[in-house]
């Protein structure tokens, strides 16, 4: 069986990416080298540079595949008709708080890589942003056409919920606040802002 030059390419991106992480868990990202990615790799740096622009492209691509991952977590979370808008929004800022919880616990230097993206490539923020106040609009209509919200401006409100909700999507928070604070936080905030929602 004959492998292609493609699906060699992207063992060997994969690769880069899993041995990029294990340092940045490690080491940081400001202190991880090209150098020593490669030697993780079992490749000289020229090879690498060859996948990777540099250190900030792996990042970026680290970077995006968590934000992807959060994504579609939210997006199951919020097309889940089952569940009244207001269940559904719990579960929304709940499940924003555990992604960051266990991505800041599986990198603990998690931060260096957000301030490094934030720095370089903030349109990357800015889509990820757009696309939580996209599903946060989807979710208030849902409430809307069923009759439990009342919200003349669906997308004005899921600008400020996202405002809101900063607080849990950001890592440099998590070493402030136990899990268990957080998650009282979580509800109480969820409280507040159904108050604000729900059809008088």
């Amino acid at each position: 069986m004959t492998v292609s030059k493609d699906h060699l390419s992207e063992e060997t991106r994969e690769k880069i990416l899993e041995a990029a992480r294990q340092r940045f868990r490690i080491y940081g990202y400001n202190k991880t080298t090209m150098a020593e990615i490669a030697k993780d790799c079992d490749m000289s740096a020229a090879n690498l540079y060859r996948f990777y622009y540099n250190k900030l492209d792996i990042a970026v691509t680290l970077a995006c595949a968590c934000l992807a991952d959060e994504e579609a977590n939210l997006s199951q979370t919020v097309n889940t008709p089952s569940k009244p808008a207001s269940e559904r929004l719990k579960d929304y800022i709940f499940a924003t708080l555990y992604h960051t919880y266990r991505q800041s616990s599986e990198t603990p230097r998690l931060i260096e890589i957000v301030n490094a993206v934030c720095e370089e490539r903030m349109d990357l923020v800015e889509q990820h942003m757009n696309n939580k106040v996209d599903l946060l609009t989807t979710l208030i209509e849902a409430g809307n056409d069923s009759g439990e919200f009342a919200v003349s401006n669906p997308r004005q409100a899921a600008d400020a919920i996202l405002t809101a909700t900063t607080v849990f999507d950001l890592p440099m928070f998590t070493p402030l606040f136990s899990l268990e604070k957080m998650e009282t936080k979580a509800a109480v905030l969820s409280e507040l802002l159904l108050k604000g929602l729900l059809k008088k």
